[in-house]
């Protein structure tokens, strides 16, 4: 018994130092902070003094970081295995169309999204994976960072750690029958008692817990020994799951620093650098609210038996009985100081300069500086404006090439029993396949993360450009079909087909020489029509930089201005 005592210390002591490591650099008080200033809550509570004050909030934190994420968001991402054997295709083909029906399982997008809604405010974010032996299927989660404490914080990276510690406030019902069901004894198992040790929980929701709630602090540890990582669960000073080897070589953790702190594994959000801007333009525009509301409303300044106070109701309109001897005047309106104009346009130039400086300028919010301006220039300008994020979204691909490998350890050590799974065809259509990854074990794979659009307005480009070389006869209808998105023609490989035994029944036999004849002339018309669209491009190309230029030539005279 006072070995498992001993282990659980163990766990508790490192835990312990990892708390004291996020005090030290403050992120206990930080995080909590940004989270709140992201939901709304960015002024202090009022006093006495302050409590007549004016507390608007315009919220540029939430729109600048909620245009990050869903510009990185916009691309879909695809996990993608391939193998240099020969051999072997059929088992990376079966791995690529495994892991698609599994990123929806898991609700990988979803977990994704929040992920980054993590990493834009405090700066990292982090998911778990884990066997869960009653669906006896692979499970993810998402850790905040403030539940996670990497062995070694001067590093960066997951899987350089000599452990990794998760920690997590669970009921304590369900914790005492995971214990049981895991060997742990009656009377260790009653030592198990509820806390209400939510103090480092740092956030506000996460710190008040249901009255009458039974939670405990369940530790997850995961270290290192051998080739392979093991972990255990430590509760109130018990372990309810004893040291077991995963059988694999990787964390079942991935984690993004959405930019990178120097010497530190957790990142920088964008909320530590905006709360400043935040606050001043807050505050100038309480300030312009306050004399509105002065002018309006001045105060108003009587001598003693002038009039009777109880009876000014401050009404539009209304009339006051002046009671002072004839000659004199009682009561009068303060006349209240003006805002200067400066005082708006300090504002407007504090959100403008934000925004440019933070990459969610007009241009990447779609915001076109000009009416005139054509589909390619406005999408050109995007992605001059998107380049301050497209080290985020390097930062993303990364991540989720980490994910792709722990689920391919995951699926060679723990599917080691052929089972029927969904995958998905060419088509997109699910259909059952036969999976036993324990098989594949020997073999290394390559993985690439393929990254392609989704949006609607990118389908809505695919469509324009489509439509234009129909138009100009550069592709055929067949070839448009083809190449269109699905969710605008849904039923494209019907019609394809229809077409094919359309143009099957109507091909006329045709003699040699004239077939001959017929390809020359083909192949002739062919490149004339290569040679027409590459001047259209090089044209529309032209035309775009010249309405970029004149955009950029403005947008300097109004800097100068």
């Amino acid at each position: 018994m006072q070995a498992v005592t001993g282990e659980a210390q163990e766990v508790q002591k490192k835990y312990e130092a990892g708390l004291n490591y996020k005090r030290r650099m403050r992120f206990l008080d930080k995080w909590p902070e940004y989270e709140r200033f992201k939901a709304g809550d960015q002024w202090p509570t009022a006093t006495e003094k302050t409590k007549a004050l004016p507390r608007p909030v315009f919220n540029i934190i939430e729109l600048i970081e909620a245009h990050k994420v869903s510009t990185v968001m916009a691309e879909q991402v695809k996990m993608v295995f391939s193998t240099d054997d020969p051999n072997n295709e059929d088992a990376s083909d079966l791995f690529t169309r495994y892991a698609e029906t599994t990123w929806e399982r898991l609700k990988q997008d979803d977990m994704n999204e929040e992920m980054l809604d993590d990493g834009s405010n405090r700066g990292t974010g982090l998911v778990h994976y884990y066997w869960d032996a009653e669906k006896n299927e692979m499970c993810g989660e998402l850790i905040d960072p403030m539940n996670f404490f990497p062995g070694n914080p001067q590093c960066r990276h997951v899987q350089k750690q000599p452990y990794n510690i998760v920690s997590s406030r669970e009921e304590l019902k369900s914790v005492k029958e995971y214990a049981g069901r895991n060997g742990v004894s009656g009377p260790m198992i009653a030592m198990i008692k509820p806390d209400k040790d939510t103090k480092d929980e740092g956030y506000d929701g996460a710190q008040t817990e249901l009255q009458d709630a039974e939670k405990v602090t369940v530790l997850t540890y995961y270290w290192k020994k051998g080739k392979t990582i093991w972990f255990k669960k430590v509760c109130s000073g018990i372990v309810i799951k004893k040291d077991t080897d995963t059988m694999m070589k990787l964390y079942p953790i991935a984690a993004m620093q959405w930019k990178r702190r120097k010497r530190s594994f957790f990142g920088v959000g964008d909320t530590e650098g905006l709360i400043p801007n935040q606050k001043s333009i807050n505050f100038l525009m309480a300030m312009q609210v306050l004399s509105v509301q002065l002018t309006g409303w001045p105060k108003l300044v009587y001598k003693a038996q002038a009039i009777d106070p109880a009876l000014v109701l401050n009404v539009p309109g209304e009339m006051i009985k002046d009671n002072s001897p004839p000659g004199q005047k009682g009561v009068e309106y303060l006349t209240p100081g003006s805002t200067t104009g400066q005082a708006q346009a300090l504002v407007d130039s504090f959100i403008d300069y934000t925004r440019q400086m933070t990459g969610a300028n007009d241009a990447a919010t779609g915001e076109a500086p000009s009416a005139d301006m054509n589909a390619s220039a406005i999408m050109m300008l995007q992605q001059a404006a998107g380049v301050p994020i497209e080290s985020i979204k390097r930062r993303f691909y990364q991540f989720i090439e980490d994910i792709g490998r722990i689920w391919e350890e995951f699926w060679k050590v723990k599917y080691n029993v052929t089972r029927r799974i969904m995958v998905k065809d060419d088509d997109g259509n699910t259909q059952p396949a036969n999976f036993n990854g324990s098989l594949y074990k020997d073999i290394d794979m390559n993985l690439k993360i393929d990254v392609g659009p989704s949006s609607k307005y990118s389908e809505s480009l695919m469509m324009a450009s489509l439509d234009k070389m129909l138009e100009a006869q550069f592709i055929t209808f067949d070839q448009y079909l083809k190449y269109a998105p699905k969710n605008v023609v849904p039923f494209k490989e019907r019609l394809l087909k229809d077409l094919e035994a359309q143009a099957a029944q109507q091909v006329p036999p045709v003699d040699p020489m004239q077939e001959a004849e017929m390809q020359a002339q083909m192949q002739e018309k062919q490149e004339a029509q290569k040679f027409q669209q590459t001047a259209a491009l090089k044209e529309m190309d032209n035309n775009t930089k010249v309405q970029i230029a004149q955009i950029n030539a403005q947008a300097k005279r109004g800097v100068g201005t």
